[in-house]
């Protein structure tokens, strides 16, 4: 009886034990504990280099959950692919490289197109990317339309505004030749159709924008290492060209083309240039600390603010005249969204990239002694990934508050498997300890009778 006894306290205690953790975790749970977080959009702040920001123990992505995006640990391969944050991953190498250019002629009959929360980083598998608000792109009658509708939410500025996309390309230029044959949907002022070459680190980029103020003048522009997170105060908008085209983009097809070579750069329509860039005659790099130019170890020339970092070929459609008034200004204002059901559309009828470097069509992807180490067969759990996300103008990222769930943690170390599993042990132990117990009296009683 007394072995019974102490069966039956243990079993007890080990009840209370669990059951006081069977209760949901608190609003404030770590993101490991709670399986019902609201998805985190991905901030225009700079990355932090101490650790992936939401690692409940701190520091970098532990092995099992290798790769940091958006502040998250996953081995899941989209953590792995764009946006990885290689400095908090569990090796920077745990992080997929870029996809280097190879050529494309695109004529989207029947293009790889794939939704970027859902692309396994993979550019043999597909060359584009749908970035945000997939529902807005489509491939129709053999065009990849890029639409822009009214948003259901007024901005930071407590207006009406339009929500777009950005298609990208899987892989990354470093100088080449991209033309498109497209129709912006500058139809109306303040609408800002794009195509542009750009990286988000360390921030070159190259484009053509038309705006609805004048959707018969292109304006081109480049810029030399300006990351989202950088001040504008810092960032040089001096480079902008206005080129007239004497015609109305948003009525018709024109040919496009970015011609990006390492010692110039040259915008043309239609075949014809409409603006040149040498390299030598940019501005050159200034250090901010010493104010002294910056001096290319190699060479022991000057460096230049002149794009040379490999980037991606995007385009997109976003509404500028319901943003700040220095993008209304420049855009033109106010956006015409006075038709019920109004809609902006890019239309692009096909792309055609020309590598200057070439030869990477056939690496296997990804390449040898990249990403996770340790893998599993899932499921994978993303935060901030399957969420959604999107990217209003002024670059201002929105939460689109779709359900998810916190990142992959093994069994051993996941409390909502754990917690559970000691609740019905000790449920067990508790069961066997009545049930013996009750044996043990009926016993005695037969024996005493």
């Amino acid at each position: 009886m007394t072995r019974l006894w102490i069966i039956a306290r243990i079993a007890a205690t080990l009840f209370l034990v669990a059951s006081s953790h069977c209760l949901p975790p608190p609003a404030t749970a770590s993101a490991v504990v709670n399986l019902t977080l609201t998805p985190v959009a991905p901030t225009l702040q700079s990355v932090s280099t101490t650790g992936c920001r939401n690692h409940p123990g701190g520091g970098k992505c532990p092995e099992f959950a290798p790769c940091c995006l958006n502040g998250y640990c996953s081995d899941d391969p989209r953590y792995c692919s764009i946006g990885c944050e290689a400095q908090n991953s569990w090796k920077e190498t745990s992080c997929f490289p870029p996809a280097y250019c190879s050529n494309i002629r695109e004529e989207f009959d029947n293009p790889r197109l794939a939704n970027v929360t859902t692309f396994n980083g993979n550019p043999n598998e597909y060359d584009l990317t749908t970035d945000y608000n997939a529902d807005s792109v489509v491939v129709q009658d053999s065009k990849l339309k890029i639409t822009m509708k009214l948003d259901g939410k007024l901005n930071a500025y407590g207006r009406p505004q339009g929500l777009g996309s950005v298609v990208s390309t899987t892989r990354f230029m470093q100088y080449g030749k991209v033309t498109a044959r497209m129709k912006t949907g500058s139809s109306s002022p303040g609408v800002v159709s794009a195509f542009i070459i750009r990286n988000e680190d360390p921030g070159d980029e190259i484009d053509f924008e038309i705006v609805g103020r004048d959707p018969t003048e292109a304006q081109t522009n480049f810029y030399y290492r300006t990351p989202p997170d950088m001040p504008t105060n810092l960032i040089d908008y001096n480079n902008t060209g206005k080129e007239s085209l004497n015609t109305n983009t948003a009525a018709g097809f024109h040919e496009y083309e970015i011609e990006w070579m390492p010692d110039y750069l040259l915008w043309k329509v239609d075949g014809k240039v409409v603006r040149s860039v040498f390299k030598n005659e940019t501005k050159d790099d200034i250090d901010l600390i010493t104010g002294a130019p910056v001096v290319d170890p190699l060479t022991g020339k000057h460096v230049k603010k002149y794009p040379s970092t490999p980037a991606k070929i995007q385009f997109g459609i976003w509404d500028g005249g319901q943003g700040s008034e220095g993008t209304g200004a420049w855009a033109g204002t106010p956006t015409n969204w006075s038709k019920p059901g109004q809609t902006y559309e890019v239309q692009v009828d096909s792309l055609d990239i020309q590598c200057f470097y070439q030869g990477n069509e056939t690496v296997t992807w990804p390449p040898k002694g990249y990403g996770p180490t340790k893998t599993h067969s899932g499921p994978y759990f993303t935060p901030g990934l399957d969420g959604g996300w999107s990217l209003e103008a002024d670059d201002v990222l929105k939460d689109e508050k779709t359900p998810t769930m916190a990142p992959y943690v093994p069994f051993y170390k996941n409390a909502n498997l754990m917690i559970p599993t000691a609740c019905l042990l000790g449920i067990a132990l508790i069961a066997i300890a009545i049930v013996q117990v009750t044996k043990r009296r009926r016993l005695k009683q037969v024996r005493w009778q």
